[in-house]
């Protein structure tokens, strides 16, 4: 068994925003560029597209058209301007989600990365926003068949998450819950300030630095999975709360996406990692090399 997988396509870097924007193929690059340099002996696997029943996990019918169908511009910051590239890789996203989690519970690897986008986190049931269009790590999690945790220390909280969340336990079904720490109070989405069944939201001030980010997550996150239980943990792996980065607010440094998986590995070794945010091409690369480094170690 491998300590560490990463699953990818190429493929994914045709999808494409309008200029500049931040969410862009560089980041895939620029990741891709370091793991093979800092990690040499971790496998790369080819992942492929998510099936339509991977997708309806998360999404009803009419959503999965819908994005099928191409919008040009969906919010004003999310899009399809690659057409059928950005299908393509949206489809792609979330199937490389799924096949990390598969290779987990197959026991082909203790833990993986999906190196993927666009971003999931904040894809409602019914409603593509924030670059999002699948919610790939929900999708994820209701393929493995245990119960799973999902912790998101993306800047930005998971709405679309916590919706997906929220909706299951209503449903009767507490498989999976959540746990995010984001910059709240007035911050984009402007979600993410309760708490409830199977939810643990641990909002941050603008300005917080890693001291504050790992109170919360040693007295909140930690003492919420050791009540769940969980049998996977899935990131959602946002390093845009990093200080550098140009969307966010927050001011964690590279160690912090070390120190959080540390925290989390002895409670559950079995774990996958999925992007979301990280938007400072110059720093994007460092943060995700810490972050790899504890998970390529075996418990």
């Amino acid at each position: 068994m491998d300590n560490l997988k990463i699953f990818t396509n190429i493929a994914m870097e045709r999808h494409t925003n309008f200029p500049d924007h931040p969410e862009c193929p560089a980041r895939l690059k620029v990741i891709l560029d370091m793991i093979k340099s800092d990690f040499p002996n971790v496998p790369i696997e080819k992942s492929y597209p998510a099936t339509d029943d991977n997708i309806l996990l998360a999404h009803p019918q009419s959503h999965l058209d819908y994005i099928q169908e191409c919008p040009a511009m969906i919010d004003g910051d999310t899009g399809m301007m690659g057409e059928e590239g950005s299908l393509t890789a949206a489809m792609l996203s979330a199937g490389t989600a799924v096949q990390a989690v598969r290779s987990v519970m197959d026991a082909e690897t203790q833990t993986a990365f999906a190196l993927c986008r666009p971003p999931g986190h904040h894809a409602e049931q019914k409603t593509a926003m924030g670059f999002c269009f699948f919610n790939n790590a929900f999708i994820a999690a209701r393929t493995s068949g245990v119960k799973t945790l999902i912790i998101d220390f993306d800047v930005h909280h998971g709405n679309g998450t916590e919706d997906l969340v929220k909706r299951r336990v209503d449903n009767g079904d507490l498989d999976i819950a959540y746990a995010s720490t984001h910059q709240g109070f007035g911050f984009w989405p402007n979600t993410g300030h309760e708490d409830n069944q199977n939810i643990c939201n641990c909002p941050l001030q603008q300005g917080a630095t890693s001291d504050e980010f790992r109170k919360v997550v040693l007295d909140r996150v930690i003492p919420f999975t050791v009540d769940f239980k969980p049998n996977l943990i899935i990131f959602s792996a946002g390093f845009d709360a990093h200080e550098s980065d140009p969307l966010g607010g927050l001011h964690l440094v590279h160690d912090d996406f070390a120190w959080i998986v540390n925290q989390i590995k002895p409670l559950c070794p079995k774990i996958v990692s999925v992007l979301e945010g990280g938007y400072n091409i110059e720093t994007l690369a460092t943060s995700v090399k810490h972050h790899l480094k504890p998970l390529a170690k075996l418990l």
